[in-house]
């Protein structure tokens, strides 16, 4: 995977066709009540909604959205990230971690940076990168090797360079930064190779630590597993500054399973949301949403902060569609994690059912076992998996990326070994029996988990979710190669453009010289042509190749 590149980029990492003129500073008050007209953290503020409160773009006039520019990244990976944008300057990254800073009304190049990998680099689900954190005038990138790089925004001259932690053992860092509280926090991805799942808060001017809270509590695993007990912290968090307090959550234990555990070993905290003091690390609370976890239902799926009506009562609650299934409806209140109620939102089998307090009721006949075969659905990627689902303040419903599928999995004999693959697991995809789709955009009701509409597509559905105060949706397709508007109402398909490639890229909407732009990334790759077997056929000819496409009203 190593890029050879020039004598030049090899000592300084960054090319500068340009520099950024007038970059505007972001600070703590810019990220807590941020600007309609920039994207300034991965889903647009620090409640993870994906929203956007620009309404130039509408059902009336979407029809006539069209492609202003568009950007060549030269990777034929998978483009997860989406843009950053601030005062008219955007920030993309691509697989590999490459880096681009462009003027974002018109694309042109002002510098980029590519980093030089070493060679045996590893990563379980393709080497992308989904995305950066901006504060003050730098902006922060997480690598494959598991460092923290922070760049000066107009420049992008490297200021610092952090070791986070041993890429050899396969810890790697794959998604955005959180700045919160004026500190930089990152979690780490590696949960197939045995790694120890952690956040780290950093100065985000020095990169020295402040802070560093591991995800494994030693006492909730077997003869000492906790050391390699997984439960990484791979996906963006969100943060309420009301009560300081970051939510984030955590992936599959490690191995999946092993011989050594009982049924009462519920291996914390794997597969959970975490409630964490943004000024000390401390975990104040949590919840589990699959114990001992047999299945890889990952919990870092987006916690998207909302308030709502709960049994006639406003409650600052939080919402997130789970791995497993269920979309999940928290009270957050004082920031702590209080189990309300879930509803499934794809077809379930792997449970009975959740009891009262939420956990799963085991269903034996389609738990695995070392040796023992089942079926169960959803598949171990979920009935969504990474790409975020967005929120609403309009329409107060959620909008659920999700996919239909099932697998057979059997547990196998595994023995750690640092930097070797520690699954503990054998599997194969299939599809929902008499279904017809796979892929499935859905709106839900988070407090009634009523779906309101829904559309379907054959292939899986891999692409993050945008919503505007236009009343629109956007997402894109992977076998069609389709970025489409649907209205948030109704479900309405109101504009579709066939890009270059699968769209698995996540949609922002920014604003400059008071026009509104729609950008995204088509570049299909990730976890899906890896992992998916006879599912990934569905999308065995889709093309290749990272474009980011940027669209305005005509």
């Amino acid at each position: 995977m190593r890029r050879i590149l020039t004598a030049v980029l090899a000592m300084a990492g960054t090319w500068g066709a340009a520099q950024v003129g007038n970059y505007t500073s972001v600070t703590d008050a810019r990220l807590q009540n941020p600007e309609a007209s920039n994207w300034l953290m991965y889903r647009g503020n620090y409640s993870n909604w994906g929203y956007s409160p620009l309404n130039k773009i509408t059902a009336a006039n979407v029809s006539r959205l069209r492609p202003v520019w568009a950007f060549s990244t030269g990777q034929t990976e998978g483009h997860e990230a989406p843009a950053i944008v601030n005062n008219g300057v955007m920030f993309i990254t691509s697989p590999m971690n490459k880096l681009f800073a462009l003027d974002a009304a018109s694309g042109k190049l002002l510098w980029k940076y590519e980093r030089e990998l070493p060679d045996d680099i590893t990563s379980c689900c393709d080497v992308v990168n989904r995305g950066v954190a901006v504060y003050g005038d730098m902006v922060y990138m997480g690598t494959l090797d598991a460092h923290i790089l922070a760049f000066n925004a107009k420049t992008g001259k490297i200021a610092w360079d952090r070791t986070i932690e041993d890429y050899k053992k396969r810890y790697t860092i794959t998604s955005a930064p959180l700045v919160a509280d004026g500190k930089l926090i990152t979690g780490v991805h590696g949960g197939e190779y045995g790694i120890r799942g952690f956040l780290e808060a950093m100065n985000p001017k020095t990169g020295k630590s402040v802070w560093k809270s591991y995800t494994t509590v030693p006492a909730s695993y077997p003869q000492g597993g906790s050391a390699q007990g997984g439960a990484p912290t791979w996906l963006t968090g969100s943060y309420d500054p009301a009560t300081k307090t970051v939510y984030w959550g955590t992936g599959n234990p490690s191995p999946w399973m092993d011989p050594r555990r009982k049924a009462s070993d519920d291996l914390k905290w794997s597969s959970s949301v975490i409630a964490v003091d943004v000024g000390t690390g401390r975990i104040k609370s949590g919840f589990q949403y699959s114990p001992n976890d047999a299945w890889d239902y990952d919990g870092v799926n987006e916690q998207i902060l909302i308030d709502a009506n709960i049994n006639g009562k406003p409650t600052k609650a939080m919402v997130s569609a789970h791995r497993n299934g269920y979309l999940y409806l928290f009270d957050r209140t004082g920031g702590n994690v209080a189990y309300k109620g879930a509803n499934k939102y794809v077809t379930v089998t792997a449970y009975k059912g959740l009891n009262a307090q939420g956990r799963p009721i085991w269903d034996p006949q389609h738990r695995p076992d070392i040796g023992k075969q089942v079926n169960a659905c959803p598949s171990f990627l979920g009935g969504k998996n990474w790409q975020p689902a967005a929120y609403s303040p309009q329409t107060r419903l959620v909008y659920i990326p999700s996919n239909e599928w099932c697998m057979a999995i059997k547990g196998a004999q595994t023995k750690y070994a640092a930097g070797e693959a520690y699954v503990g697991a054998e599997f194969e995809l299939s599809p929902v029996p008499n279904l017809g789709h796979v892929g499935k955009l859905q709106a839900v009701d988070p407090v009634t988990g009523k779906q309101v509409w829904k559309q379907t597509w054959n292939a899986p559905l891999w692409a993050g979710v945008l919503t505007t105060a236009g009343g629109l949706v956007f997402t894109g397709n992977t076998a069609d190669r389709d970025f489409m508007a649907f209205d948030a109402a109704n479900g309405k398909k109101l504009w579709s453009f066939k890009t270059n490639s699968g769209v698995i890229g996540t949609p922002v909407s920014y604003s400059v010289n008071g026009k509104q732009y729609i950008g995204v990334f088509s570049g299909y790759g990730g976890a899906i042509p890896l992992w998916a077997g006879p599912m990934a056929q569905l999308t065995k000819d889709t093309p290749r190749g990272g474009v980011f496409w940027v669209f305005a009203v005509d």
